[in-house]
């Protein structure tokens, strides 16, 4: 092959490589899409459960493992079972509610460990070692379990206190649920709330107004608000969850509580913000705050969708790009033969 060959052939090559990078760039920045906006994907069909959430399945295992784990942890067992988590499905509040919704299989993706809401079936009753620490190693302990699992494991339950604790102070500072609380009895760290926020706080100058006028009273009598009768019979009743206080922000209520003589009327707020929700509740921030979630969901699901769609879009333009570089390579190759057969011919 002579030089001038190889030449043409290098010349083609990087013709057609360069038409299809400008493709590529083409559709990297969206010169190809349809629109800015990623087509939604249909949602799968939810299946019915196969049978009422009493029959679910129970076969033992939920004792076995327990007892398993109290060879070893005997204090973390005993501590456990005196816990909410044991109880969370036996408890006799609970099932009364359970009951009077018709026994709704939704309730026990809290109550329960293992639920396939597919089914309405679960493994063990009530929140047990294997709902946060995952399933036991075959080979354990020399295989360990994840001890501090994090905190999507109490956030998937407890979405309302996830949803305050990431508008706290000791959410910015990323305190973890177990700084505070105990999580096999359910109890807090300390002997009571004061000392357990004096703990951290001991250093903190408390010679304003509201707190030289407030010394008969603990810390979370203002910072913690706490839920109502009414309150907890909704979450019976709905399911909706009720606010816990985890902002450890004062707010108005725990003024009211003590001052309601200052209270000129007693009509339940109606916020409405920038989404068009319109929050006619007793806790609109609350109710705000688990919708900007929601919203934080839908853009990272949104995010991800776009960024497939950007790849697929790179993939198209380099293609494209490769198609008509070989035809521009191919039509200028034919009309330089043309050329030469013309200047052949003349010379002839």
């Amino acid at each position: 092959m002579s030089a001038s060959l190889v030449r043409q052939a290098l010349l083609r090559g990087l013709i057609i490589l360069f038409f299809g990078l400008a493709g590529a760039a083409l559709a990297s920045t969206g010169a190809f899409a349809q629109g800015d906006t990623p087509e939604a994907t249909a949602q799968p069909e939810p299946v019915e459960p196969t049978g009422a959430a009493t029959d679910a399945l129970l076969d033992g295992t939920a004792e076995a493992q327990i007892q398993s784990c109290a060879d070893c942890h005997v204090d973390v067992v005993s501590a456990w079972e005196g816990g909410a988590h044991s109880r969370a499905y036996d408890d006799p509040v609970f099932q009364t509610a359970w009951g009077a919704q018709d026994n709704d299989p939704m309730c026990l993706e809290c109550h329960t460990t293992g639920f396939d809401a597919r089914t309405g079936s679960y493994v063990h009753e009530g929140v047990t070692c294997e709902a946060c620490h995952g399933e036991t190693p075959a080979n354990h302990p020399d295989e360990p379990l994840i001890v501090e699992p994090g905190l999507e494991v109490c956030a998937g339950c407890h979405t309302t206190t996830f949803a305050e604790w990431r508008a706290s102070a000791h959410g910015e500072q990323q305190l973890a649920c177990t700084t505070c609380h105990n999580p096999h009895p359910q109890t807090l760290r300390f002997d009571s709330a004061n000392a357990l926020c004096l703990n951290c706080h001991d250093e903190d100058a408390r010679d304003d107004f509201a707190h030289l006028a407030h010394v008969d009273q603990n810390c979370t009598d203002c910072h913690w608000f706490r839920p109502s009768e009414e309150d907890l019979l909704a979450h019976y009743t709905s399911g909706n969850l009720f606010p816990t206080g985890h902002t450890a922000h004062v707010e108005t209520q725990a003024c009211v509580t003590c001052h309601g003589e200052l209270v000129a009327t007693e009509a339940a707020p109606t916020d409405t913000i920038s989404t068009g929700v319109t929050l006619s509740s007793e806790h609109p921030l609350l109710e705000a705050q688990v919708r900007i979630q929601e919203l934080e969901a839908e853009v990272k699901t949104a995010r991800a969708q776009g960024d497939n769609n950007a790849t697929l879009r790179l993939v198209q333009g380099l293609i494209l790009g490769l198609a008509v570089g070989a035809v521009v390579v191919a039509l200028a190759s034919r009309f330089r033969h043309r050329r030469t057969s013309t200047i052949n011919d003349r010379e002839e």
